[in-house]
């Protein structure tokens, strides 16, 4: 079924979306093609005014962990972090004595995500011989459920280490169930070899043909050498483009140019940077990871969980944050910011897939500063929200 949407306002004026097989087909300019509006109004199509309405990508969520947050839960007090492996304790704890099974509040934190307009994430799950592949499994029938409106990333995610968990095996299990990406944490911090645990993770994803995304929580000169390594080895397994770090708190501990020469090799290596945008510690410069050309994407991370009560998986206010923490307030930063939240372009073209939302806002500037509420959000052409 073709769709038209009028009076959709882009960066270049008000415009004519036209839209089939989940694609936009037609983009006309609504001040100079008005014969060609007229014949696709009066075509086999379904239509709906707009209303000057500020056309957005759909957004990405690169880092959230659908299986355990405490969304749809009661409020639940947390006590402060002191140490990682007392929290992963902790952490276990808490998720032991909530109502919902992990299916049922990974759908509820989805849908929540969708209606802020996003359609993509990428989520880590956690997978261990004690968890086994449960909450893996409740991930991968919520994909299924969800496959219309939202394209969902899993990363086999031994939180409590790969090696201090010996879970190794369980990863490869999980890879073969269906499971994206081989993910890690702290292979110096918490698994206390980084050598080790790095080779580990990249043996995997070789032998399964997958990629890596690893979180980096270790500050300092052991950070950097990690990202360092890192990097080596993704360029020795030719998994150029298919890693990420995400946090690597590290890069924003020390000077620019003592950080520099590490991300000059995550740029050649093709490692993406992935982010929450702290507010309560040092993360990687944006203007100086844009700068050098490392690719960088944004994340909620925690949302209601063991780790913070904070977050509501609104990447247009995530994106925000990241833009007012940088002091970014030139239109041309402000409209940069978007590429970090979104894989679409802020003026569509014919082909591009039809997965947007549209906004009460002045201009794309204007709603990434403001944040207004999501008025409709469209997945493969179909309005979702």
């Amino acid at each position: 079924m073709k769709l038209v949407i009028d009076n959709v306002l882009l960066p270049t004026g008000t415009h004519t979306l036209v839209i089939e097989e989940g694609k936009i087909t037609q983009v006309i300019a609504e001040s100079t093609d008005q014969d060609q509006i007229i014949h696709a109004r009066q075509s086999d199509a379904d239509s709906w005014n707009a209303a000057g309405l500020v056309y957005l990508p759909a957004l990405a969520d690169m880092h959230c962990h659908l299986d355990k947050h405490h969304t749809g839960e009661r409020w639940i007090p947390l006590k402060p972090f002191q140490t990682l492996e007392s929290h992963l304790a902790y952490e276990k704890k808490l998720l032991s004595e909530l109502t919902q099974t992990v299916g049922e509040r990974a759908k509820v934190l989805a849908e929540q995500m969708i209606d802020y307009g996003t359609t993509r994430i990428r989520t880590h799950v956690d997978v261990d011989p004690e968890v086994g592949l449960r909450n893996l499994e409740a991930i991968l029938r919520v994909r299924d459920e969800l496959c219309d409106y939202m394209d969902i990333e899993i990363v086999a995610f031994p939180q409590q280490g790969l090696i201090r968990s010996s879970s190794e095996q369980i990863v490869k299990e999980a890879l073969a169930l269906g499971a994206d990406l081989v993910g890690g944490v702290d292979p110096a911090g918490l698994d206390g070899d980084m050598e080790r645990s790095l080779q580990m993770m990249f043996d995997i994803a070789t032998t399964a043909d997958k990629g890596i995304d690893l979180h980096l929580h270790d500050g300092g000169e052991t950070g950097l050498a990690t990202l360092r390594r890192f990097a080596e080895l993704t360029m020795e397994a030719g998994l150029q483009h298919r890693t990420a770090v995400s946090h690597a708190y590290c890069l924003g501990e020390q000077t620019e140019s003592g950080v520099q020469p590490t991300l000059d090799v995550l740029k050649q290596a093709g490692v993406t940077l992935v982010s929450s945008v702290p507010i309560d510690r040092p993360m990687p410069r944006g203007s100086q990871v844009l700068d050098t050309g490392v690719n960088f994407m944004l994340g909620s991370d925690n949302i209601r969980d063991a780790w913070s009560p904070f977050g509501n998986g609104d990447m247009l206010q995530r994106a925000s944050r990241m833009a007012e923490r940088e002091n970014w307030v030139s239109d041309d930063r402000l409209l940069g910011t978007y590429s970090w939240v979104s894989n679409g372009k802020l003026t569509p073209s014919v082909g591009d897939p039809a997965d947007f939302m549209l906004v009460r806002a002045l201009n794309a500037q204007h709603a990434l500063a403001s944040v207004p509420a999501r008025t409709a959000v469209f997945k493969k052409g179909k309005r979702i929200r």
